[in-house]
């Protein structure tokens, strides 16, 4: 590392991890001291990444990179880099995780010893796999990231047998197991000197005349499967409405997005323009998981279920504009994650307050909010507007340029933009639902609500989706 920009991007995966080691070692009733280490390596890890932002030369292909042999015989190596990409994206899970740090109740069982080491780890798995420019590298951050949001979802209600964490493990493990064969095929297939670096991978496939898409379908199940696309979708609306809210805020706010993300980062730079060929099978996923999403949401009573169908509509999208072949796909995709991650986020911080002290979360059973908590409920108006593509928002920008890309085919954008008005007018009809009517005191929680962070991180929330839908190359040259 020769440079401070090396130092950061190392930082980025690495303040998490040096956090949960520290936390770790402290004593259980410590908690004072465990909350502090949380937040501190949280905030730290997203100030480094205002830093690398600021000082990350423009440009195109990698902007800082770090690679150390490690086990050369092998081809191993350690390999760290950032793109335009992959600065958006670590903006956006660093600030997520700092939301669900910060923007999580602080007593128990919410932030106690055991939950902030696998929040911290978390963190780190996953801004490893956006850093990460070697597939064994990629791949142990993609398989380490399960160990943590296995025990955040915890065990929770059993439903047909099987619990939110349990589906989510185990589809993600025999997926990752295609994943894993796929690597060694293609690692086989580039030739000698063996490597698994991606750069290197990516300059001798796009130089031979290997045909590498049929390879590239042992790849598609692990990022569907994160992504929450139809049909292996089922454990994200399960674990939404059980799991802990700083579990449902990573889960909505970096799980998915990095799914996504995983797709164009691995998929897009081995495959090449034989994407092409994989393209319409996975639009027609992206299409079926944006109505399924909406109209799965029209049918939803319980305010965090509603919440997750509607991210899950939003997902299709970004499914589309990440593989739908048109000039401005690499603008849409990438804005379009951002966009849901951010919505997300904001949208379980509001709901995981106010289910939380409602003591219930059916939409019949909460109103009054704009009478008794008129700033935090018309903060979260932000989330509700950019899962609803309202103009003003960074949702907004995602989906007209991906219905604006896909004009090329017209039944494609139809369902698309019926997708995104009954998605959008179910999240406004449950936000319209919870802000009126009369507030009864007797029913909520006795303790104050929300706390002043807790609004002061929904109003940040609110400001950033706000800034980046008005000045969307703010987070990233890519989208200049």
């Amino acid at each position: 590392m020769d440079t401070f920009a090396d130092i950061l991007l190392i930082a980025l995966p690495g303040a998490p991890a040096v956090g949960a080691l520290a936390a770790g070692f402290c004593p259980v009733k410590a908690t004072k001291t465990i909350r502090a280490i949380g937040w501190g390596f949280s905030i730290a890890t997203f100030v480094a990444w205002i830093v690398l932002r600021a000082i990350a030369p423009d440009g195109e292909g990698l902007l800082v990179s770090v690679a150390w042999p490690w086990v050369p015989d092998l081809g191993f190596g350690l390999h760290f880099g950032i793109d335009q990409t992959g600065i958006m994206m670590a903006g956006m899970v660093s600030f997520v995780c700092v939301v669900a740090m910060v923007g999580t109740l602080p007593f128990l069982p919410e932030l106690n010893r055991s939950r902030i080491v696998f929040l911290l780890l978390a963190e780190a798995g996953m801004l490893g796999v956006v850093t990460a420019w070697d597939l064994i590298l990629f791949i142990a951050f993609w398989e380490v990231t399960l160990v943590p949001f296995f025990f955040l979802m915890g065990r929770g209600p059993v439903r047909g047998g099987v619990n939110a964490a349990t589906r989510f493990f185990v589809t993600s493990v025999a997926s990752s197991v295609l994943m894993w064969v796929g690597v060694l095929i293609v690692v086989k297939t580039a030739g000698l000197p063996r490597t698994f670096d991606l750069v290197e991978l990516s300059a001798r496939l796009s130089n031979s005349s290997i045909y590498i898409a049929d390879i590239m379908w042992l790849f598609v199940p692990a990022f569907l499967v994160r992504m929450a696309a139809v049909p292996l979708h089922t454990w994200f609306p399960l674990a939404s409405g059980t799991v802990s809210t700083a579990a449902s805020i990573l889960l909505a706010g970096g799980v998915l997005p990095l799914g996504g993300y995983g797709l164009i980062h691995i998929m897009g730079r081995l495959c090449g323009s034989d994407m092409i060929v994989l393209s319409p099978w996975l639009v027609w996923i992206g299409v079926v998981t944006a109505l399924g999403g909406g109209v799965a949401s029209i049918v939803q009573r319980d305010l965090k279920r509603l919440f997750a169908f509607v991210c899950l509509a939003q997902m299709g999208l970004v499914l589309v504009g990440l593989t739908f072949p048109f000039v401005e796909g690499n603008r849409a995709g990438p804005l379009m994650l951002v966009s849901l991650g951010l919505g997300g986020a904001c949208l379980f911080l509001f709901a995981g307050v106010v289910c939380k002290a409602r003591g219930s979360q059916r939409i019949a059973e909460i109103s009054g909010l704009w009478r008794s908590h008129p700033f935090f409920a018309g903060m979260s108006f932000a989330g509700v507007a950019s899962l609803a593509a309202i103009p003003g928002t960074c949702g907004f920008v995602g989906v007209a340029t991906v219905l604006r890309g896909t004009t090329s085919n017209l039944l494609v954008t139809l369902l698309l933009a019926s997708a995104v008005l009954i998605a959008g007018g179910s999240v406004v009809w449950a936000y319209r639902r919870v802000l009126g009517g009369s507030h009864q005191p007797a029913v909520w929680a006795g303790y104050e609500w929300p706390r002043k962070r807790q609004a002061t991180i929904l109003a940040l929330l609110a400001i950033v989706i706000v800034v980046t839908g008005v000045l969307p190359g703010i987070i990233g040259g890519a989208l200049q």
